[in-house]
């Protein structure tokens, strides 16, 4: 049985008018905020103000404004608060671009698989994941390209190509820009080229529990050609017990840039095979927290990407665009107790493109920049759900008694979008953006094995966006916008939306009652102030409103539940983040963030507690912490022709209710005599990273959990049909708390060697 479900970046020297000897503007203006993962200010943040000064002076001749959009980066005169990922400093391994996100202000990170290569990331309150059956708010795109996944928008983090990855953006809030599912952020993610000197690297790591992987890197350009080659595999037993890992990747760029033009071919290619744990009853949490309650869950995924990406001027602007294909064929297999096992195939096609064109212009004196474009993608997923009989439950009789086959199914969705917007410099000091967004969803569900089940269902929303920059000194910046989102809801969510027919996990497939589309009005200012060379503080206060949130809601079995709308809920807070630099070498950083994610509805939710699961407004959903914090110190210095580095960091966490537990219940009364806490306790986890580099050789050793604290990252409750141990009657079935511990302590070294 599954567990049950459960100095700012590269400022700009554009701050008002530019004289007509700039030909062209690519650097980013000083404005909206940005910020790296420690909260640390990015290099030239003197010079930019220096280049603005004499830009404020030159005001005769007609300014020209170029703005990041969809495709490219983002630019800081757009209000909205930009974190820099910093996708080198953590460890390597499949689940890299989950641990430098868990670096960010207010984002916590947790563990419901059992397996550290598939985390659920909670950022504002949403989350971006792994697992099926999840509710997902964030955004993720590759050169452009978005890689949600179409039958869910799950995130696979194993799938990501971080060692091509040269920078990476989390772009918080709703942006009209990215779309659909954008509701806490978009990642967005920029892969290597080849430059003019050829260079080749090979990686090497070991780390704990037989962690072992290797990387192959070349990169180089010739003819006018360039090119860059990564390939990667690694493998690790595991620290708890049947957990092994394997991943395998090949990725390649290959593209030209010629004058004003760039194209470029991205192929990628990945085969994984991870065991999954689950979680725990809390009997067996605490005698042996490396055993596996069902072992023989896993997930296989094999993926192939292909993309070509190409920008020229055209008009008097620049015209980009994407075509993409996606093909990624999935199996997941769900060993459980008291029900049949379930394997289910997922077959996924997506085909698409985006095209945008961008022109600096002026509105009388003042410039614009202004942006148009439209993006259209075709997602056919093809379901098979197989049962497989366990010694307590036969194959139910709707299934194929041959084959075993209970569901197959295919949906043929639609994605449509036009998008707009305009950022309008007004002085120097002030500048206003206006955007808006239209998308047209179509989910043709069509079962087949029984055509009586078939529908369709069709969603259509516009989302504006309005926003302000403003330059109060030097040292002092900020922004306001009130901005809007939505998500529609995805092929499986709309196939398991019955309350009177709850779904087995994965799913059983069906035209359900409709659901609502998510929709969302975030209103939010923040300011950037830094009061000298080597210090600053940003600060970030926002609360999003949300209609129809979508939730998946367990029923008293654990292993069957649907899905529904909530009518209004909530995520309100506050993201501060600050560094200073120090004599010798030393920097301190920190960050903390207050989150408020609420119901803001009485709403009725089923789950395994024997009393009804009644959120009232105000309760808080589970498994979002109110309080994430982090502090650290980090250490460079040269000596000799070496560069030694060091940086010890602290990360916080408060306490949080078990999913199941949307009442805030603090104690639950599992039957007449027992009684457990709704909560899982704060926990604090202290990680360790040091570097040694010289010309062609680096050496790093991470190490997490440092002091080895024993602490559980999620929670939820459920019937634990093998029984507690040490209860006065072994082999009954009892409700207990179902618990996931932590990774322990364990130590990655990495040696990387240049040519």
């Amino acid at each position: 049985m599954r567990a049950p479900l459960g100095t700012r970046a590269r400022r700009a020297a554009l701050a008002g008018a530019i004289a007509a000897a700039v030909l062209a503007v690519t650097a980013r203006p000083a404005a909206a905020q940005q910020r790296d993962s420690t909260g640390a200010s990015g290099a030239g943040a003197d010079s930019a103000r220096a280049d603005s000064a004499r830009a404020g002076r030159a005001q005769a001749l007609a300014p020209t404004v170029v703005t990041g959009t969809r495709l490219t980066d983002v630019d800081e005169r757009t209000p909205v608060q930009v974190d820099q990922v910093r996708v080198r400093d953590v460890a390597p391994g499949p689940a890299a671009a989950a641990a430098a996100l868990a670096k960010l202000p207010g984002v916590s990170v947790f563990d419901d698989q059992g397996t550290r290569v598939q985390p659920t990331v909670d950022i504002r309150g949403f989350t971006l994941s792994p697992v099926v059956g999840v509710p997902q708010g964030v955004s993720v795109f590759l050169d452009g390209v978005r890689i949600n996944e179409p039958d869910a928008q799950q995130v696979n983090f194993d799938l990501i190509p971080m060692e091509a990855v040269s920078r990476a953006e989390l772009v918080r809030g709703p942006a009209t820009l990215f779309g659909k599912n954008t509701l806490a952020g978009a990642l967005v993610l920029f892969t290597r080229r080849g430059d003019s000197t050829a260079s080749a690297g090979v990686d090497v790591d070991g780390g704990a529990y037989g962690y072992r992987g290797a990387r192959i890197t070349a990169s180089g350009m010739r003819g006018g050609i360039d090119g860059f080659l990564m390939a990667h595999g690694s493998e690790e037993d595991g620290w708890r017990d049947q957990t092994p890992a394997r991943t395998r990747m090949l990725f390649a760029n290959i593209g030209r840039k010629r004058d004003s033009t760039d194209v470029a071919l991205t192929v990628m290619y990945a085969h994984d095979r991870l065991m999954q744990a689950g979680s725990l009853p809390e009997s067996w949490f605490h005698v042996d927290p490396r055993a596996n309650f069902t072992g023989g869950d896993f997930f296989e995924p094999e993926l192939w990407h292909l993309a070509l990406r190409g920008e020229r001027p055209l008009g008097g602007g620049t015209i980009r665009g994407n075509v993409f294909h996606r093909r990624n064929d999935t199996q997941q297999f769900n060993v459980n107790i008291d029900a049949p096992s379930t394997d289910a195939f997922v077959a996924s096609r997506s085909t698409g493109g985006t095209a945008e064109w961008t022109r600096p212009t002026t509105v009388g004196a003042l410039p614009l920049a202004l942006t148009v474009g439209a993006e259209y993608a075709r997602n056919d997923v093809r379901y098979r759900i197989f049962s497989e009989a366990t010694p307590e439950a036969p194959i139910d009789g709707s299934c194929d008694p041959s084959t075993g086959l209970c569901e197959s199914a295919r949906v043929n969705e639609d994605d449509g979008a036009l998008y707009a917007q305009g950022v309008l410099q007004a002085t120097p000091r002030l500048s206003f953006t206006a955007a808006a967004r239209g998308d047209w969803v179509r989910v043709p569900f069509r079962d087949l094995r029984d055509p009586s089940n078939d529908g369709t269902n069709t969603f259509t929303r516009f989302s504006p966006r309005i926003g302000v920059n403003y330059t109060l000194s030097d040292a002092v910046r900020g922004y306001a916008a009130v901005s809007t989102g939505f998500r529609a809801p995805a092929a499986l969510e709309l196939a398991c939306a019955d309350a009177s027919a709850p779904c087995p996990l994965p799913f059983s497939l069906g035209d359900d009652p409709p659901l609502r589309p998510v929709t969302v009005t975030n209103y939010e200012t923040g300011f950037d102030w830094e009061p000298r060379d080597g210090a600053n503080l940003d600060v970030v206060a926002y609360r999003e409103d949300v209609r129809d949130e979508i939730v998946f809601v367990t029923s008293a079995a654990t292993t069957t539940g649907f899905f529904q709308n909530i009518p209004r809920t909530r995520r309100q807070g506050i993201e501060a983040s600050g560094s200073l630099s120090l004599p010798a070498g030393l920097r301190l950083f920190g960050s903390y963030a207050l989150l408020g994610a609420t119901y803001q509805s009485a709403v009725l939710l089923e789950s395994a507690l024997p009393a009804p699961d009644s959120a009232r407004p105000g309760d808080e959903f589970p498994l979002s912490p109110r309080h994430r914090g982090s502090v650290g110190v980090e250490a460079t210095r040269v000596v000799g022709r070496a560069l030694l580095g060091a940086e010890l960091s602290v990360r916080m966490v408060s306490s949080q209710f078990l999913r199941g537990n949307d009442a805030n219940l603090e104690r639950v009364a599992l039957d007449s005599a027992r009684t457990a806490s709704g909560r899982i306790p704060g926990y604090s986890t202290t990680s360790l990273a040091l570097r040694w580099e010289r010309e062609r050789v680096a050496i790093h050793a991470s190490v997490s959990n440092l002091f080895d604290q024993r602490y559980a990252t999620f929670g939820i409750f459920g019937e634990n049909p093998k029984g507690a141990i040490g209860a006065p009657r072994p082999g009954e079935p009892v409700l207990e708390r179902f618990l996931n511990p932590a990774y322990p302590r364990s130590v990655t070294l990495s040696m990387e060697l240049r040519y």
